[in-house]
């Protein structure tokens, strides 16, 4: 083995990544500024439950697995290379504890031996499903197919290596200490010694020199998530999944900050690449073309333009190739929309997270487009028409129908229900703009009063004089519109004493919950499901009448996804009489967006695009004879997913809380329709 040759290739190597990672890192910097080095503990959790131990990659139960077996088997695998880099200098090199005269080596050379074909096997099974099986999900990449042969051969290249050193310790047979190396040793007990020693020797350096060359290959390829994935875990965002980064360009101006100092005008959302802070950029590095936030996305799954992972490439492709200018301190003013990401691009996002729950290395999309939102809404003005409708009555009469303020309390009339007092209420009962204005959600609002009052509820409600949430204006890119209805709700409740809400729609509970503490709104928060399941389990309320129905429940995205209530919408229904509750696969983590987030509520889709057609299609998959959600804006899109298909005077669609209530004898069996 040549010392000579070994030191070269090692500080060749290295030397050349140091260049790469070095220009990657400058590159990283030219983003804005972003703090991901809090709560360290917290972080380092993270890291090992979902890198380290792959937490996400079950989810596909036949390659999730093989990439896990690749991954877990670098990690032993690292120790077996230095040793190869250590026996170009000295042959005996065993890195002191590993040695086969002890019990800790013996161990370790054991399962090295094991892991090594399950990584050769695996790899081979992952280029078998990119060359034969193809899944549309994957980008057609000649270079990974590149780096698992080199996997793959420096897997067998191991495997002849160590034959060889059994051989020369004169094993001829079948050894379990270490079966495969003796399997091959085996082989070359019945061939020529010169021929043996040269396939060992092939087998060392082309193990210990394509390593190098992997490493050297990282940084120019989408496998350049096998060095950032592990940091980009650890400094992933640790704030509530529900909760949007604020924009400091627009706070300056709300705060009415002295800005004549101001070299440049401030930028509102994300107008260039460099807009974007460093985690942004680093999101981009560690994308790994997977496909799977793709797969389950409802805009990508409607076949519109939107796909996450193309966004992320499309985005990374436009970094990198402005590094030179970006670096340089003297970028071109390049706009993002819609040079790089199609205006069209940017609407389609549900905001739904199902990309980010299924993302392995914990990307972010949604920020990503509400920066892009911000800047189109706030700074060039470009708003969809059926949004700028919504926005503009959101502002002049809060709430994105634009009805009057004083009609907010009309779906009240005939119940017994009083005005908010801090004196003699425990919860305030915040029912939402849909649950106010919508007709059929009016309902819901009915039957929450009618179990609240059942059950001795202390709560009250703002009536007419009810602010707008503001999650809409947020989410669809009107942040100044946002803040505005924040303070403005923020400042009322506390005015009012508020300690407690109940909260009849999953979008206002998101915003209570995770985006107002931020801006000094700091209550206990409750989704009426979560209250109602409790009053259910302490027999406070009593479904007693029976409901022999089969229904599928739907899981709200900012129910579910964002804020992690599954149980007690399930709670509820199974404590009803007769009600079987069916889970299609798409349930839970996996359940597709109504199509009603990210405020595309508000905006008109093709009707042979429309999310809320394809939920609806799979909530009928078992066969209900009703559908069952627990959000004002799901049920009108389920609802209208039913009157596509001529099924929505033969289907129920109904609120658990409305079940709920017609179980209690608080509401009439019709909304049932069977």
């Amino acid at each position: 083995m040549s010392a000579i040759a070994m030191a070269c290739c090692i500080v060749i190597a290295f030397g050349a990544f140091a260049y790469s990672a070095n220009r990657k890192f400058k590159l990283l910097k030219v983003g804005g500024p972003e703090n991901r080095f809090d709560n360290i503990g917290t972080r380092i959790g993270n890291l090992f439950r979902i890198a380290i131990f792959q937490k996400k990659l079950p989810k596909y139960p036949v390659m999730g697995p093989i990439h896990m077996m690749i991954f877990w088997g670098f990690l032993v695998l690292l120790i077996n290379t230095m040793v190869l880099w250590g026996r170009g200098f000295d042959p005996a090199f065993d890195l002191l504890i590993l040695g086969r005269d002890n019990i800790l080596g013996q161990i370790y050379w054991a399962v090295k031996d094991v892991v090594s074909v399950v990584v050769l096997v695996a790899a081979s099974l992952a280029l078998l499903n990119r060359v034969i099986l193809k899944p549309s999900r994957m980008t057609k990449s000649a270079e990974a197919g590149l780096i698992l042969l080199i996997i793959i051969v420096m897997m067998a290249a191991d495997l002849a290596y160590w034959g060889w050193q059994l051989s020369l310790e004169g094993v001829t047979s079948f050894h379990a200490s270490e079966p495969f190396a003796s399997i091959v040793a085996s082989v070359f007990a019945g061939m020529d010694a010169g021929t043996v020693a040269l396939t060992g020797q092939v087998g060392f350096w082309a193990h210990s020199v394509l390593v190098l060359v992997f490493l050297n290959l990282l940084p120019y390829g989408k496998h350049f998530h096998v060095v950032t994935s592990l940091p980009n875990v650890f400094l992933s965002s640790l704030e509530p999944a529900g909760k949007l980064p604020k924009d400091a360009n627009i706070e300056k101006v709300l705060a009415e900050e002295d800005e004549e100092d101001e070299e440049e005008e401030p930028v509102f959302g994300a107008a260039q690449i460099q807009d974007f802070t460093w985690k942004d950029l680093l999101d981009m590095y560690t994308c790994t073309e997977c496909g799977r936030c793709t797969d389950n996305c409802p805009a990508a799954r409607t076949n519109k333009q939107l796909s996450p992972k193309k966004l992320m490439v499309d985005l990374r492709n436009h970094l990198y190739a402005r590094e030179k200018e970006l670096v340089g301190g003297k970028p071109e003013e390049k706009p993002l929309v819609p040079d790089v990401v199609p205006e069209e691009v940017v609407w389609d996002c549900n905001t739904c997270r199902a990309c980010e729950e299924e993302c392995p290395v914990m990307n972010t999309y949604v920020d990503k487009m509400i920066k892009m939102r911000r800047h189109l809404v706030e700074e060039r003005g470009e708003v969809p028409s059926e949004l700028a409708t919504a926005l503009r009555g959101m502002e002049t009469n809060a709430n994105p129908w634009n009805i009057s303020p004083m009609d907010r309390d009309n779906w009240t009339e005939g119940l017994e229900i009083k005005e908010f007092d801090s004196d003699e209420c425990e919860y305030l009962f915040f029912v939402g703009c849909a649950a106010s204005f919508d007709d059929r959600a009016q309902k819901i609002s009915r039957s929450l009063v009618k179990l609240f009052n059942e059950a001795g509820v202390s709560f009250g409600y703002l009536g007419a004089e009810e602010p707008c949430c503001g999650d809409m204006a947020r989410r669809g890119g009107s942040e100044s519109n946002f803040r505005m209805m924040a303070d403005m709700t923020i400042e009322a409740l506390n005015e009012l004493g508020v300690k407690k809400i109940i909260t009849g729609c999953p979008h206002c509970f998101n915003t209570f919950s995770n985006e107002y503490p931020e801006f000094g709104g700091k209550w206990e928060v409750i989704h009426h499901t979560q209250l109602l399941a409790d009053l259910v389990a302490k027999g406070k309320l009593t479904p007693k009448e029976s409901i022999n129905q089969k229904v599928s429940y739907h899981d709200g995205c900012y129910l579910g996804r964002y804020n992690d209530v599954y149980s007690a919408p399930r709670q509820i229904l199974a404590a009803i009489p007769g009600l079987t509750v069916q889970d299609v696969a798409e349930s839970k983590q996996r359940s597709m967006c109504c199509g009603a987030g990210g405020a595309r509520y508000f905006m008109e889709e093709d009707a042979d695009k429309r999310v809320n057609n394809k939920r609806v299609e799979q909530l009928l998959k078992s066969e209900p004879d009703s559908l069952c959600t627990a959000c004002p804006y799901c049920m009108t899109m389920i609802s209208d997913g039913l009157k596509d298909k001529d099924l929505y005077d033969t289907k129920g669609q109904l609120d658990v809380a409305e079940m709920l209530a017609i179980s209690c004898g608080l509401e009439e069996r019709k909304l049932l329709r069977k």
